[in-house]
């Protein structure tokens, strides 16, 4: 009598699990590199008493490999603001599409943060991932 995991059976029923977890493994790679690159440095100067302009917040520049070696085309970024950490009062979404991101004159105490999203094409796969948030205090 055969073994049942020697029949032919047994092995086609492998191939899509061994498939999913092959896709499962590409995109947890893809997330964590974008997870691994996605920063922002605050301006030099983040408190003032009134409004003020406190410069550029810098944000890293994000590439992802996809599971073929080649640059992920789409990587997009969005600049947000709010008025608490949360981001759930006051947010402001679409603040600017660039790496970096100069707010202007800020008039009150606000917190600002980057969304970075990827699409890759091997696999067929996005990643979306958000910074920490920077505060720019007016006292």
């Amino acid at each position: 009598m055969k073994k049942f995991y020697r029949t032919k059976w047994f092995r086609e029923m492998l191939k899509p699990l061994a498939t999913l977890f092959l896709l499962f493994t590409l995109f947890t790679s893809v997330n964590a590199q974008v997870l691994s690159v996605n920063q922002i440095t605050e301006p030099a100067v983040v408190t003032s008493v009134g409004a003020f302009a406190p410069g550029v917040i810098i944000g890293t520049a994000v590439t992802v490999t996809d599971a073929v070696g080649s640059t992920c085309p789409n990587v997009t970024y969005e600049w947000m603001s709010s008025t608490n950490e949360e981001f759930t009062e006051n947010v402001k979404h679409n603040l600017a599409s660039t790496k970096d991101y100069n707010p202007g004159t800020v008039m009150s105490t606000t917190y600002f943060r980057r969304t970075v999203k990827v699409a890759c094409t091997q696999p067929n796969r996005a990643a979306e991932t958000r910074t920490g948030s920077i505060l720019i205090t007016i006292h």
